[in-house]
């Protein structure tokens, strides 16, 4: 995971930068509008999505609440020779998780819930499948682990449940959707890899449970609250989670797997929503992001629960080497003085995402519409266009000065 990393922090590294009105590269429509001086940028995403053969991507940059770049590159759907705009839906994948900690720490926030609370105390009313003796750790294991990604399950020793869904119906003799509930009953009768809290393993199932948990202290469904406290708020208003076995949505980018184009199915597994399910534009991601921040305006979450968020972990978790942490639905963390900075990325079939903040206030998301590997080359193109980039960084915050894209995107 994390030999990711060095592309997607040059990906969205740079500040507010770049303008054109819809024009070609090398054959790759470039749709939206920029502050002045992106050219470079632009050329290195091309770049990107040709050497990986990848249909499109959407990019969006806030600078102090404002956003300064939205742009869409490529193909939405390749069979109707869609277009990306920047409000283009993409699956997000795993940036879903960081929606979801927003959600939780709102929970926190109003007085239901608490990040030392027992997550399956919470959840008394689930029972592992075929009466199966639970491993009694799993009482220890709080909402604080559930979200820093330390609650006892390691991927690479036990498997990742998120996969499981063939294998638990060939063992129910049926092919019914699984449920979250369901899931949760039976991981629920497997040894934990380690004592909760004593490591850190991205764990996709622990996310599974949060929604769970979510729904159990607001006594509402996940996507009710998470949307009327968290995604409207912040006037994300095109976040969709896709109803089962239903199609793409009017707007959404089609999925794909790099150099491929053969078209992929829209997400299908209900049970891994919280994880990973959302489908969201590159704008109203932005938007999210600037709402939690409190860039423009009142933070989304109130000022305590934004410092838990990006807190060290409680030991014995430890800073690594390079002074970041884990955060709470956060891949990664960076504290400078009193300025801070995070970043997340996801992948799933079809779906690439990236979103970082970085400490000196800028917010940036960049979304692919199908999977791949960055490797060291695309890191140099990316990173050689973020360096020339910079170089004019003054004078276009200068030019740019009074633009807000948000209104073009309302």
């Amino acid at each position: 995971m994390r030999a990711f990393l060095p592309l997607a922090a040059v990906l969205i590294a740079g500040a507010p930068i770049g303008a054109a009105e819809p024009f070609a590269i090398d054959g790759i429509r470039v749709s939206g509008k920029a502050a002045p001086g992106t050219e470079a940028l632009d050329k290195a995403i091309v770049t990107v999505l040709k050497r990986h053969g990848i249909p499109g991507a959407a990019l969006a940059v806030t600078k102090d609440g404002k956003l300064l770049v939205a742009r869409g590159y490529g193909w939405a759907d390749l069979s109707n020779d869609a277009f990306v705009q920047p409000d283009t839906l993409f699956g997000i994948a795993s940036l879903s998780k960081t929606i979801t900690a927003a959600a939780v720490l709102k929970l926190v926030e109003q007085g239901k819930l608490k990040l030392d609370d027992h997550a399956f105390k919470l959840l008394a009313h689930i029972k592992p499948l075929r009466g199966e003796r639970v491993d009694p750790r799993l009482q220890h294991i709080t909402v604080r682990h559930l979200l820093n990604h330390s609650g006892g399950w390691d991927n690479q020793k036990s498997g990742d449940p998120v996969s499981w869904t063939t294998r638990l119906q060939y063992e129910r003799g049926d092919k019914q959707p699984i449920s979250p509930e369901y899931l949760i009953s039976e991981v629920m009768g497997i040894h934990l890899d380690f004592e909760p809290g004593s490591e850190s393993k991205y764990c996709n199932f622990g996310y599974i449970v949060l929604g769970e948990v979510i729904e159990k202290a607001s006594g509402t469904s996940y996507e009710k609250y998470v949307k009327e406290h968290v995604l409207h708020p912040a006037r994300a208003k095109s976040a969709s989670l896709h109803p089962l076995n239903a199609g793409y949505f009017k707007n959404e980018a089609r999925r794909y797997l790099a150099g491929n184009d053969q078209e992929l199915p829209p997400w299908r597994q209900k049970y891994s929503d919280a994880a990973g399910g959302w489908a969201v534009s590159a704008v109203d991601m932005a938007r999210f992001l600037t709402a939690l921040d409190g860039s423009r305006g009142q933070s989304l979450i109130g000022d305590k629960e934004l410092q838990q968020m990006i807190a060290a972990p409680p030991k014995p978790l430890a800073p690594r080497a390079n002074g970041t942490h884990v955060g709470l639905g956060w891949d990664t963390v960076m504290l400078k003085d009193k300025e801070f900075g995070y970043f997340k990325y996801g992948m799933w079939y079809g779906m690439r995402s990236f979103m970082r903040r970085q400490v000196n206030g800028v917010n940036a998301v960049l979304l692919f519409n199908a999977s791949m590997q960055p490797d060291s080359q695309d890191t140099k193109t990316v990173g050689d266009a973020v360096q020339d980039v910079r170089k004019h960084l003054e004078s276009i915050e200068a030019r740019a000065e009074g633009l807000d894209l948000f209104k073009e995107y309302p």
